[in-house]
């Protein structure tokens, strides 16, 4: 049972790392942090690391921690398409895209939620509480979300969640979302933020789809009708 354990969980990370998701510092999580994530023994986290290691994925450096292995592919092609058409992705095909794709990752984030993954959604979501710094708030904003597609534990969800990060960067997106921020509408996306967070702790996937929906929809409403 802790082989079968412990090759799902590296096939998962093996997937997360292709998707990009420790692609900002390269580091991987420690043995401790991916027990809490995965609600495993550390010694069937290890294992997996230690299949990771031999299929190259990933280097243990002393004193240093555990890196993403140099010349580890960290996007499908499908991705790199994704950032070269970002200029003619306008704010309103992103939203109603978002609108057909995420409520549904948010129901199998319900689905697949773990307690560890229901504190990582509370810890992003008090620090976007508690901010008054529009670029923290939108980055503990963005971090739910991703927190959300990694839940659903589904590989090609990872991609698709980090190519519509990529069309998150669009100038336009970012115009659109600057103009309409306000105290008021953020106090309104916590409130959503938190209702979503309290359907994926239910381990409810139809309050987690409807919750996310809504929330949507005043994106939709601040970004191109506000």
């Amino acid at each position: 049972m802790t082989d079968r354990l412990a090759d799902r969980i590296a096939r998962e990370l093996s997937q997360a790392i292709a998707a990009g998701e420790f692609a900002g510092s390269g580091r991987m999580p420690t043995e401790r942090e991916l027990a809490a994530r995965f609600g495993v023994a550390r010694n069937t986290v290890r294992r997996a690391m230690q299949t990771l290691t031999s299929d190259g994925r990933i280097s243990r450096q002393v004193g240093r921690g555990t890196f993403i292995a140099e010349g580890v592919e960290l996007a499908a092609p499908g991705l790199v398409a994704a950032q070269s058409i970002l200029t003619d992705i306008s704010p309103r095909d992103l939203i109603e895209a978002r609108l057909l794709i995420e409520p549904q990752a948010a129901a199998a984030a319900a689905a697949n939620a773990t307690d560890a993954d229901v504190q990582r959604l509370t810890r992003a979501q008090d620090a976007s509480r508690t901010t008054d710094v529009m670029e923290e708030f939108e980055r503990q904003d963005a971090e739910i979300h991703r927190l959300l597609f990694v839940m659903t534990r589904n590989s090609v969800m990872l991609h698709v969640d980090h190519a519509l990060c990529g069309m998150r960067a669009n100038a336009d997106w970012l115009a659109a979302k600057r103009r309409a921020y306000s105290q008021e509408l953020k106090a309104r996306y916590v409130k959503q933020h938190a209702d979503i967070i309290e359907a994926v702790r239910l381990r409810s996937p139809k309050a987690a789809r409807e919750a996310m929906t809504v929330h949507l929809e005043e994106v939709r409403r601040a970004l191109l009708e506000g």
